[in-house]
């Protein structure tokens, strides 16, 4: 079972050229959807299965000097499946205890957080999500089932 999560990525964009790269990566990129690249504010905004392998994405962004930061905003909608009641503030510690993870918020519909972009802090982001007793919901893309890092 894979999980949606909408990602936000700084990226350096100066020219077309490297939106046209950037573009071309998020779009090849196993599991991302619903891409908009703002020249603008140099960000990517995507959907992407989570938690995914964001470092097949992250790899060739670096390579081609896209990426502004080693970090990207997260934020994944999750349902209370257990009926039991979470508690805000104990999610919020735990997720924050992470090197890997800051600025973590919980509104009790989906989990904010800035998150090192590598496969391993949305491993830990997902595992503490599913230990608070919270499910990250299911939203299907074409990704096959090679894609996945878990």
């Amino acid at each position: 079972m894979s999980a949606s999560a909408s990602l936000i990525v700084p990226l350096t964009l100066e020219s077309p050229a490297q939106s046209f790269d950037a573009r071309k990566i998020l779009e090849s990129a196993p599991g991302s959807t619903d891409l908009i690249i703002d020249q603008t504010t140099g960000t990517a905004t995507f959907g992407l299965e989570f938690p995914g392998n964001i470092d097949a994405i992250m790899r060739p962004l670096r390579k081609r000097g896209l990426t502004r930061t080693d970090t990207v905003r997260v934020a994944v909608p999750v349902k209370n499946l257990t009926g039991r009641v979470v508690d805000p503030t104990e999610l919020i510690a735990h997720l924050n205890a992470s090197p890997a993870l800051s600025g973590v918020g919980f509104d009790g519909e989906t989990v904010t957080a800035t998150a090192v972009a590598a496969t391993n802090a949305f491993r830990y982001l997902y595992e503490e999500i599913i230990v608070a007793g919270l499910m990250p919901m299911d939203v299907p893309t074409v990704a096959g089932p090679k894609d996945y890092v878990l």
